[in-house]
């Protein structure tokens, strides 16, 4: 296997019609034919590779500012290049419900992304240490078994006290396990290392909780990219439930969008106290503000884990002190965000800053991302 034939020669495409893919927001490419791949995406699209547990598509590269380089080995199925851009790919559920005795329907407002709900079947919070084991310099690796296809893997970590295991904290209750699963004590490959003791003998178990609740949301389809109007706020779509028996679910979508501008009205044109004389250069920067959950449910990998955020840069110029019109300002790099930032607006280090300004951005996609694929 090499990346090149010879000197001089120019490299096969292997069966690849093509080494570059130009994905529309919400497309995806399937890459095949089976093998070895060097991949750069775009940078707002993401490598993604299917997970046979909770059978959706995870992000497992790129998504940077400069596109993420990966080299793969692709099945020709389960791997692809996803651009998301303005899409759905998530749920923060922020009320469980009560009385569901099977899966409702969950429906989106816009954009036809498509969902799957899970009643039941998660583990407790509470996971009891029935051996606490001996001799542990580190912490031991907690492996808990997977729910049937469909559910959500739980995961956790244990704690230590001196050199035994004194709690097991969930970090993701899981969901759809029709039994209690098992735990496994892994030990971290430097136990035994320079001197260290050798731990052995923790042993731990689980209960399940959340029955005719839900448990977790699943976005199986990112669907299509929410429409938005230039300059206006764009709103989330809302996710509705309907049948399964139970009532009072409720949850908050995570989205996989870009700045595309600033709001008209979240600041006066004119606005003082920005920059110097003459034309400054002016930047708004801003972070991530992601859905909060308030039920009691903690899967975070499937409701708040799913993208991959970089923040955003405008630029803009501030002749004699003052802000442009929203509409001047320049988007550099649109950013990838769950929720809808509040952004920083300061001038450039070469003039000093006057009071701080904030706006808040206009929220959607664009059109279109150009990754780079060689079959090696």
């Amino acid at each position: 296997m090499g990346l090149f034939s010879g000197t001089g020669l120019t490299p096969s495409l292997k069966g690849v019609v093509s080494n570059v893919v130009t994905l529309k927001a919400g497309q995806v490419q399937i890459i095949q034919p089976a093998g070895w791949y060097m991949i750069r995406t775009g940078i707002y699209s993401t490598l993604q590779q299917f997970d046979p547990i909770t059978q959706i598509w995870r992000n497992i590269g790129g998504g940077v500012m400069a596109g993420g380089l990966e080299y793969i080995y692709a099945d020709g199925v389960n791997y692809r290049i996803a651009n998301q851009n303005g899409c759905a790919v998530g749920a923060v559920l922020t009320n469980v419900g009560s009385g569901y005795t099977s899966a409702p329907t969950v429906t989106a407002s816009a954009g036809s992304s498509v969902w799957k709900a899970i009643v039941g079947g998660a583990v407790n919070q509470t996971v009891t240490v029935s051996n606490a084991g001996t001799n542990y310099t580190y912490p031991p690796i907690v492996q808990i078994s997977a729910p049937p296809a469909g559910g959500v893997q739980a995961t956790a970590y244990a704690t230590l006290s001196g050199s035994t295991v004194s709690t097991v904290t969930l970090v993701d209750q899981g969901a759809g396990y029709t039994a209690a699963p098992t735990i496994v004590f892994v030990n971290d490959p430097r136990e035994g290392l320079n001197g260290t003791t050798v731990g052995a003998g923790a042993t731990a178990t689980a209960t399940l909780t959340g029955s005719q609740t839900i448990t977790a949301l699943l976005c199986l389809d990112h669907g299509n990219p929410i429409a938005f109007t230039a300059g206006s706020a764009t709103t989330l779509p809302t996710l509705s439930f309907s049948g399964g028996g139970g009532s009072s679910a409720a949850a908050t979508t995570v989205m996989n969008w870009s700045i595309t501008g600033l709001q008209s009205g979240t600041y006066a044109n004119g606005t003082s106290g920005v920059g110097g004389a003459g034309g400054t250069q002016v930047i708004a920067t801003g972070v991530d503000q992601p859905a909060t959950a308030n039920s009691t449910v903690l899967n975070v990998q499937v409701q708040a884990g799913l993208v991959r955020t970089r923040q955003a840069l405008l630029t803009a110029t501030a002749a004699g002190g003052t802000l442009p019109a929203y509409t001047a300002w320049v988007v550099r790099d649109g950013g990838v965000y769950t929720g809808t930032p509040l952004l920083n607006i300061t001038a450039n280090t070469s003039v000093a800053a006057g009071a701080l300004v904030t706006a808040l951005a206009t929220m959607g996609y664009f059109s279109s991302d150009t990754s780079y694929m060689t079959q090696l």
